[in-house]
């Protein structure tokens, strides 16, 4: 597995010279903010976390090292299960990063005002993607898909309650949950 320091320099990198060489002059663009890789981490293999841009921002799948993504077609559509909900990535390929899956949150970015703020967003969404807020860190503490996937006992509540939309999570409903 590549590091996650390793794998955020490089990708925020990469989107730093796509800024420079394709979004400069751009009306999309937010001046406010700056490209920052967040929270990236295992997940099923692979790794995952949230890129921000001063034009999106998104959940990435990055395939583990020596797996070959290249049967996938750029722009098809791939679906993963997470802990609250099924969410539908994109295929798409950069130089300097490869292949990855793209699962866009917001674009433009127009509504964010500072860098802090919009992190702060990244970070509370990868949280609620994998159910940090709803089970509590030590029920989330292994995402990555290998080893114990024993699922702590749901309480009759948690059973009736009904799943997170994509929407939900966006709007930060989780945290208001119990």
């Amino acid at each position: 597995m590549i590091r996650a320091d390793y794998l955020s320099q490089g990708l925020e990198r990469a989107f730093s010279r796509i800024q420079q060489a394709r979004m400069r002059h751009m009306p999309v663009i937010n001046d406010d903010l700056r490209v920052k890789a967040v929270g990236f981490r295992p997940w099923q293999g692979h790794s995952l976390g949230v890129m921000v841009t001063p034009w999106f921002m998104g959940l990435m799948l990055i395939p583990r090292e020596g797996d070959d993504w290249s049967r996938l077609q750029l722009g098809e559509k791939c679906i993963h299960e997470f802990p609250t909900g099924v969410y539908e990535f994109t295929v798409a390929e950069e130089d300097g990063i490869g292949r990855y899956q793209m699962c866009t949150l917001f674009s433009p970015m127009a509504r964010f005002t500072d860098q802090e703020t919009t992190v702060a967003t990244a970070e509370a969404v990868l949280r609620g993607l994998i159910g940090e807020e709803r089970r509590g860190s030590a029920a989330a503490t292994d995402i990555s898909g290998e080893g114990n996937t024993t699922e702590p006992a749901a309480s009759p509540q948690r059973l009736e309650e009904r799943p997170l939309s994509r929407r939900d999570l966006l709007r930060g409903r989780f945290l208001r949950r119990s």
